[in-house]
């Protein structure tokens, strides 16, 4: 690919192109690849300098180059002088943010893929994951479609599975994943955006055709700083819609109508409680799923708990807002996805429920689900073993300590992915929310910690394993190493 047809869209400020007094012509210059690592560079390839959180790409100008670079793109034109561009061989091209240029140079080497499929975005604090499984399902549902998924669990691509690096991977993997995509028939694709793509620019300039917006509570405060700039990143994706886009957003959340303000997109809601364009009534939740009348329609599931009635509802309307019309019988067979509120039942009566929730309001949700599907008399106790992540958000840790006790009958206060921070510091975090000691247990040992909780659980109690969900590691200092919850549960039960 030539340099003015990898560049078309991007803002330049400077091309530097003289090769020892030789003006270089911008489409002789041919690019032969597209990193934003250093490390990978290759001969010929074009490399981006970002500025990361632990590194800046500016520092790597000249190992790049080393490697055989032939164009850099920069934000600072001071950080390599034009002069060893000239003896070099190499075209500096200098943008106002090097993120956003490679966010537009990614979907150009690429092809523009986006443009060829549907992008449905998903973004929120709790429910992105579920929603996009459910959207998937419901398109695919129609054998004239096939949906690409990319979020926080896996990406799919057809039949085919990708573990997930990121909820939302970088630019120019995204797009490299879209022309993946593209290339194996997807007419659709369903994503998960967070927070920190939106702000890293790392979903810039794709044409969503539906934004889907679920909830906001409180989470990634140590990357935000406050509710209102976490608030602020997610309206972003809502703000980059066109007339021709749609906008799906929670009616019972107080986020929903602001984030829908000033966009040019239609806006479509959905809720239990207040009035919008697709509202649950008639509820009936059991654990078995639940039922509603939705716009006059009968609906049955076999999704658990009030949560995911949003989910689905959230799912419903982007799937209905694309004009696709999903038969009722589909959605009796919705599954949920892996690591949400995932149910194992053991012959001795009890059960144990695996969960993703590591925020407040997802730990409230699962436990107050566990509360209203399992009554009294099916159940005894709920016993919670959760934790939180280290080196991340520690305002939400006391908040968890206070809705698990409030909710469990026992608690048991464990590691997460404790990162660099000392475990026993974290559960100390959590502790200061729990007013009654007496009913914690404190076992920094995780795989200890389940043990404890299972072997405490007689017939009809719930042990509630929190935190964690689909993940297969665990983050100790900065290695990452392997541990399942459900593998942990089922090795327990073999014994």
């Amino acid at each position: 690919m030539t340099l003015s047809e990898i560049l078309q869209g991007v803002t330049v400020t400077k091309i530097f192109q003289t090769l020892y007094g030789k003006m270089v012509v911008t489409h002789d210059v041919k690019v032969s690849g597209v990193q934003y690592d250093s490390r990978k560079v290759e001969k010929e390839n074009m490399f981006v300098a970002v500025r990361g959180a632990e590194s800046d790409g500016h520092k790597f100008l000249s190992s790049a180059i080393a490697q055989g670079a032939k164009v850099i793109v920069i934000e600072d034109d001071n950080a390599i002088p034009d002069a060893l561009c000239m003896h070099t061989g190499v075209v500096k091209v200098v943008v106002p943010n090097t993120r956003k240029a490679l966010a537009v140079i990614s979907a150009n080497y690429y092809g523009n893929p986006a443009r060829q499929m549907t992008i449905i975005g998903v973004t929120g604090t709790n429910g992105k994951t579920t929603t996009t499984f459910l959207i998937k399902q419901m398109i695919e549902s129609r054998p004239e479609y096939v949906v690409g998924l990319i979020g926080t669990v896996e990406y799919e691509v057809g039949n085919e599975i990708i573990p997930a690096t990121h909820t939302t991977p970088e630019s120019l993997e995204l797009h490299q994943l879209f022309a993946h995509m593209r290339e194996q028939g997807c007419t659709h694709v369903v994503m998960e955006v967070s927070s920190h793509a939106l702000l890293q620019y790392r979903v810039f300039g794709i044409p969503f055709a539906v934004a889907v917006f679920t909830n906001l509570t409180q989470d990634h405060l140590d990357y935000h700083g406050t509710m209102e700039e976490y608030f602020k990143a997610k309206k972003i994706l809502f703000d980059s819609l066109t007339e021709k886009a749609v906008a799906v957003v929670n009616g019972d959340s107080e986020y929903g109508k602001k984030i829908v303000e000033g966009i040019k997109a239609p806006v479509v809601s959905y809720s239990i409680h207040n009035a919008s364009d697709a509202k649950a009534e008639h509820v009936s939740l059991s654990v078995a799923g639940f039922s509603a009348t939705i716009n006059k329609t009968e609906v049955q599931t076999s999704l658990v708990g009030k949560f995911n009635i949003y989910n689905f509802l959230a799912a419903y309307s982007a799937v209905n807002a694309l004009g696709i019309t999903v038969s009722e019988k589909v959605f009796k067979n919705l599954r949920t996805a892996p690591g949400r509120f995932e149910q194992i039942q053991s012959l001795h009566g009890w059960t144990a429920i695996i969960d993703y929730a590591h925020t407040p309001d997802a730990l409230e949700n699962c436990l107050q689900t566990i509360r209203d599907t399992l009554p009294g008399d099916k159940r005894r106790s709920v016993i919670t073993v959760f934790g939180a992540g280290g080196n991340r958000d520690k305002t939400k840790r006391p908040l968890m300590g206070t809705i698990a006790e409030k909710l469990s009958d026992k608690i048991i206060i464990t590691s997460d992915n404790p990162r660099m921070e000392d475990p026993k510091a974290i559960i100390e975090d959590i502790l200061a929310g729990v007013s009654d000691k007496e009913k914690a247990v404190c076992e920094p040992d995780r795989a200890k910690a389940i043990v404890r909780g299972l072997q405490a659980a007689k017939d009809g109690d719930i042990v509630l394993i929190a935190g964690k969900g689909h993940e297969k590691y665990q983050i100790i200092g900065n290695k990452k190493q392997h541990f399942d919850d459900c593998e942990e549960v089922r090795k327990y039960m073999q014994q």
